[in-house]
């Protein structure tokens, strides 16, 4: 029978708590942590996910008067040479980018913290908080702490409807995709319990690699802490939808294809490769950028790598007297790890480079 907690309430851990992934957080904590290995790719739905390698041909539908458009031109080319080469911008959106699914679970890999949001018990408004979290990377679930008696665990025990907003930082933003998960948090148990244990040796494990001075009390699992797990009913997915218009999409993620999808393989790689591109090979994002756009170097002002995945990467450019915008180029194939990416870019570079060069 159903607790007060809504699903599966503090002291009630027989119906949902006992379940197998319950059992996920105690036996094997390694899946609370991000895992760096390929695997099978997500599937999509064909009811509420719309997922961009099978196609978006409505993604730039407010653009189709911009056609003649020299950057629309290029941006639409095919690869260099009708052969191995970067996929042009508006096909990178549509054939060569991650699911929405693929997306968000990227997100929630990633960023590891995010706005909890709760039902008040007294108007029945959200109630948000700003909290850290753990990642069961099987289903791509978070794990959250709250304090015991706080008002967000005592919002929990008359309804365990929730939802996490996650926002990555910085200028890849809009690249990893902004998440809003929505589902029921269901109690594992306390800090203090064997139950909790994986959590809070995973707290505790991300903590010891904080600098001390970025440390802080709610980075740990404490006695009296409760901990849920958020299952997820459904993700929001915010993303770039066309480089034309720079118009923004937000896509449905249903359960079953948010726990079947998968962390991009690049996602850890892809800070520190991103950091290395752009203060060592200037040039080639610079020779991207115009491969892509079709702009000329004396009108460039400024490019820089954004972000970098599996299937292609983004770049933010800007022209003199003019707003900056993202642009994706699209990989020939799939990248899985860090030694395919260097092969993959570079080879990438040579080939804008003999395309663009004089004749």
């Amino acid at each position: 029978m159903k607790s007060a907690r809504g699903l599966g309430a503090r002291g009630a851990k027989g119906d949902r708590v006992s379940r197998p992934h319950a059992n996920v957080v105690r036996d094997d904590s390694r899946r609370l942590f991000p895992t760096r290995t390929a695997g099978k790719r997500g599937t999509t739905n064909t009811g509420e996910v719309v997922g961009r390698r099978h196609g978006r041909q409505g993604a730039c539908k407010p653009c189709q008067s911009a056609v003649n458009d020299p950057i629309v031109a290029s941006s639409s080319s095919e690869p260099v040479a009708q052969g191995w080469g970067p996929v042009g911008s508006n096909e990178a959106i549509k054939s060569c980018t991650p699911t929405a699914a693929e997306d968000a679970r990227t997100a929630v890999s990633l960023v590891r913290h995010g706005t909890f949001c709760t039902l008040a018990t007294d108007t029945g408004t959200p109630f948000g908080t700003h909290v850290y979290y753990l990642v069961d990377e099987e289903s791509g679930s978070p794990i959250i702490r709250v304090p015991s008696d706080s008002v967000e665990d005592l919002n929990l025990i008359k309804d365990g409807k929730c939802s996490l907003y996650i926002h990555p930082s910085g200028e890849a933003t809009d690249c990893i995709a902004r998440v809003t998960l929505m589902g029921r948090a269901v109690h594992l148990g306390r800090g203090e319990d064997e139950e909790t244990s994986g959590v809070r040796d995973g707290f505790a494990q991300i903590a010891s690699s904080l600098p001390p001075g970025e440390r802080s009390f709610e980075d740990l699992v404490h006695d009296h802490d409760e901990v849920f797990r958020l299952e997820v009913d459904k993700a929001y997915v915010r993303r770039l939808a066309c480089v034309i218009t720079q118009q923004k999409e937000v896509e449905v993620v249903d359960e079953e294809s948010f726990r079947q999808a998968e962390t991009d393989p690049l996602a850890f790689v892809s800070p520190f490769m991103v950091k290395k591109w752009n203060a060592e090979h200037l040039e080639d994002i610079v020779r991207f950028t115009t491969y892509l756009t079709g702009i000329t170097l004396e009108e460039l002002e400024s490019a820089k790598l954004l972000w970098i995945d599996s299937l292609g990467l983004y770049i933010r450019y800007q022209k003199f007297g003019e707003f900056p915008k993202d642009v994706r180029m699209g990989f020939p194939q799939r990248v899985t790890d860090e030694k395919a990416l260097v092969s993959v870019l570079t080879m990438l570079g040579q080939v804008t480079w003999e395309s663009q060069k004089p004749a």
